[in-house]
């Protein structure tokens, strides 16, 4: 996808190989530094044990050195694959396990809180923790500007305790509802993309403490920023790809292959299903008397009342023309023929434009509903069977909705007749 972010692993080998020189000749730098320190001290004091005191703390320190650039170029190496998991994996509940992983091998903190954005502006939500106590539930909500982690997602900067330390406002603002569990809030980082605030990455207890360590978390930030946009950019484009252009339901296609995996869910649970499939009555004539664009305007706003007619679990798809199609999730066919009903009345009662020109003084719709597992067991079946029942409303009068009943062999050659529901 050319909207996505991809980052070279050459580019972060380079700054490994760049990084391990700086490492290097600091190490060199600072050994040349305790020599001269030592040659002065001895030239003062003339004490051999003062020389072997700096000996000893110059090994530590060189050996502090070299396990930072060890730990800081073994980083480095993991990095490309960690960004390439970050772009591959194209969902955002997948992110803050990938974050902590590389947090943890960073920082090796006893505590971390990984807040994402929300709804609201104005709040963030934990999405992921670690080392934190069951008082803190996944999806509490934090305030913009409460606190040290609030105080971070409002200015989307990275602190350490120290820069928190010696912010004045901070401090007048340094208490949240996080601090009553005594949790412990040493580095944060700000996640953002193009001005944007995706997230906040909070640590506590780091045992590992490397010397750019706020620079080193504000990279994983950046890094889990990108992976959030990509994840976001991608959604986006799937539901361009899976909706209907003009009404903004599911197109067909995506509709028929949700249809077949609730039918798999529900075969699998022993569970039922409804579809109800309508279409707009006489609508060839409203167009020809409107226009198309007059047309296409009716078109929205069925799709907009069906939306609204419809439960969340619902999936509503615009099937062809005039033609809308539902999913009734959980419903069987007496419970399928109510929430039709709802639908027929919405659109019946809505005041369309030009809709008194219609042969019924309105814009109305007739329908028909078959359910799952006694019209049918697949896809094709179930439309097929409502389908049949939307064509017996129509020749009945229109502005109606039919259900369809499966009879039996014995009662005649037919399988299938339909039963007018008064309405």
């Amino acid at each position: 996808m050319n909207s996505l972010h991809e980052v070279s692993p050459v580019f972060f080998i380079a700054v490994a190989a760049v990084a391990a020189i700086v490492f290097g000749l600091a190490v060199i730098l600072r050994m040349r530094s305790r020599s001269q320190t030592t040659t002065a001290s001895e030239s003062a004091t003339g004490s051999g044990d003062a020389l072997g005191d700096e000996n000893q703390e110059l090994r530590r320190t060189i050996w502090q050195l070299q396990a930072e650039n060890r730990n800081l170029s073994n980083f480095f190496l993991l990095l490309p694959d960690f960004t390439k998991q970050l772009n591959s994996h194209l969902e955002k509940r997948s992110i803050p396990a990938l974050l902590i992983q590389i947090i943890d091998y960073l920082f090796e903190p006893s505590e971390v809180m990984i807040f994402f954005g929300s709804r609201n502006p104005e709040q963030i939500v934990l999405v992921a923790k670690k080392g934190i106590g069951p008082e803190i539930d996944d999806d509490t909500t934090l305030a913009v500007g409460e606190g040290r982690i609030g105080w971070v997602a409002r200015h989307q900067v990275t602190m350490a305790a120290a820069d928190f330390a010696s912010e004045p406002q901070v401090q007048r603002n340094e208490r949240s509802r996080l601090d009553r569990y005594q949790q412990r809030v040493e580095l944060c980082a700000a996640m953002v993309h193009d001005d944007r605030l995706h997230g906040v990455i909070a640590l506590g207890g780091m045992k590992r403490r490397p010397k750019n360590e706020k620079k080193m978390l504000k990279m994983v930030a950046d890094l889990g920023s990108i992976g959030m946009n990509n994840a976001i950019l991608f959604k986006q484009i799937q539901a361009l790809a899976n909706s209907d252009g003009l009404t903004r339901l599911m197109n067909k296609r995506h509709f028929l292959v949700r249809l077949g995996e609730e039918l798999f869910k529900a075969e699998k649970a022993n569970a039922t299903l409804s579809v109800f499939i309508f279409d707009i009555d006489h609508f060839k004539k409203y167009n020809d008397a409107n226009g198309h664009l007059a047309g296409d305007e009716a078109l929205k706003i069925t799709g907009r009342l069906l939306k609204e007619s419809t439960r969340e679990d619902d999936i509503c798809a615009r099937y062809g023309g005039e033609e809308f199609i539902v999913v009734f999730t959980g419903t069987a066919k007496e419970g399928a023929f109510k929430a039709a009903e709802k639908i027929r009345q919405a659109i019946e009662n809505f005041p369309f434009p030009n809709g008194k020109s219609q042969p019924l003084g309105r814009v109305t719709i007739s329908g028909g509903c078959a359910s799952f597992p006694d019209d049918g067991r697949t896809s094709t079946d179930l439309i097929s069977a409502a389908d049949q029942a939307l064509y017996q409303a129509k020749n009945a009068g229109r502005n109606r909705i039919f259900v369809h009943e499966t009879k039996y062999l014995s009662e005649g050659e037919d399988s299938f007749y339909y039963q007018r529901q008064e309405i």
